[in-house]
C-alpha cells in the first residue's frame, strides 16, 4: 500500500453520525461475503509491513498477497472454506488518524483508510503479523475421560450429546482423524441438550467409566443411538443395562450408579463450562482452543491439526 499523505481528523461523536455510508463500494462486496461465511467485520483491511523488504514491487505484491490470503484462510474463515485471489489491483490509500471527540473530552483514536480517488472508505484494520486476540478459547479438559497422549501437542476437547444425530456422525470423523494422527489427545465432555434422555445417557457413560470401559460404552451409545433413545422415552433403561452387560461390567454396580445422582453435578459442570466457552450446539470441538462448530469434515480438522503440530 502507498500512503501519499496522513490526515488528522477529529470526528464529533455527539453529532449523531460518524459516517454516512450507503455502500463501501466494490471492495466491500467481498467483505460482505467474508462476513456471511466467517462473521468478520465488514470493512476490515489487512495491513502488511514492508519497511525492511528490499524487493521489486512485483515481488512485494506477491509476498503481501500470499501472506494475506494465508491469514484470511487460517483466521477469518470457517474450516473447510477457502478464499482464492481472482484479481489484484493496486490502490493508493490514505491513512487517516482519526480522533473521537465528545464535547471537551477525547474518547480515543484509530486509523481509517480512504483511496486517493475518494471513493472507497475502509474501516478498521487487522494486524496480520499477530494471531487474532479471540482466535483461541481458554477451555479446560477438567477431569473428563480422554484418549491419546497426555502431553500431546494437539488436544481436542469435544462437547457432545449422546442423543445428537450429528454427534454420532462426527464420532466417525474423529475416529478417522485418530487413525491419521495417533499422537493427538481427545477429551470428551458432556453437553446434554436433548432433554432427559441425553442426561441419562451421560450418566450411564460416566458409570461405565468407573469400571474403565468409558470409551467402549461411549461408542455403543452412538452406534445404537436410536434404540436406547426410543426405550428411554418410554422410561425403559434395559438397553443401557444390556450394553453394560455386553461389555462385561458389574451390572449391580452399574445399575446402582445409574439410578443415583452421583454424576449430576459432574454433567452439569461440563454443560456450564461449555456455555462459558461459547458452546451453543453440538458437536463443538476445541483444537488447542480453536473452536470448530458443527459436523466438521476430516479435511477441515486435519488442516488445523497440521498447523498446530507444526508450530
Amino acid at each position: 500500500m502507498v500512503f501519499p499523505a496522513v490526515a488528522i481528523v477529529a470526528i464529533q461523536v455527539n453529532s449523531g453520525k460518524l459516517f454516512k455510508l450507503n455502500s463501501i463500494l466494490k471492495i466491500m462486496d467481498k467483505n460482505i461475503l467474508f462476513a456471511l461465511i466467517a462473521g468478520v467485520l465488514i470493512g476490515a483491511i489487512v495491513g502488511f509491513a514492508f519497511s525492511n523488504m528490499q524487493k521489486s514491487e512485483t515481488e512485494i505484491n506477491k509476498t503481501a498477497v500470499d501472506y494475506s490470503v494465508k491469514y484470511i484462510n487460517r483466521y477469518l474463515l470457517k474450516p473447510g472454506v477457502k478464499v482464492e485471489v481472482k484479481d489484484i489491483k493496486k490502490l493508493d490509500v490514505y491513512a487517516l488518524n482519526v480522533e473521537f471527540v465528545s464535547k471537551n473530552s477525547t474518547l480515543g483514536e484509530d486509523y481509517v483508510y480512504i483511496t486517493s480517488d475518494g471513493k472507497t472508505l475502509i474501516l478498521n484494520s487487522i494486524d496480520i503479523t499477530k494471531e487474532p486476540k479471540n482466535y483461541r478459547t481458554n477451555v479446560s479438559a477438567d477431569d473428563d475421560p480422554y484418549r491419546g497422549k497426555e502431553d500431546a501437542k494437539v488436544t481436542i476437547i469435544e462437547f457432545s450429546d449422546y442423543a445428537c444425530p450429528y454427534c454420532a456422525k462426527f464420532e466417525k470423523v474423529l475416529s478417522e482423524i485418530e487413525k491419521k494422527y495417533p499422537d493427538i489427545k481427545i477429551v470428551f465432555r458432556d453437553f446434554p441438550i436433548h432433554g432427559n434422555v441425553s442426561i441419562i445417557a451421560a450418566k450411564a457413560a460416566n458409570c461405565a467409566n468407573e469400571q474403565n470401559r468409558f470409551w467402549e460404552y461411549h461408542d455403543l451409545l452412538f452406534e445404537k443411538q436410536n434404540e436406547w433413545i426410543e426405550a428411554l422415552k418410554n422410561g425403559d433403561k434395559q438397553k443401557l443395562y444390556l450394553y453394560a452387560e455386553e461389555l462385561g461390567l458389574n451390572l449391580t454396580e452399574f445399575k446402582s450408579c445409574l439410578n443415583s445422582n452421583k454424576y449430576d453435578s459432574e454433567i452439569q459442570k461440563d454443560y456450564f463450562d461449555g456455555l462459558t466457552a461459547g458452546v451453543s450446539g453440538t458437536p463443538t470441538v476445541f483444537l488447542n482452543g480453536i473452536k470448530v462448530e458443527g459436523l466438521a469434515t476430516q479435511e477441515a480438522l486435519a488442516e488445523i491439526i497440521e498447523q498446530e503440530a507444526g508450530k
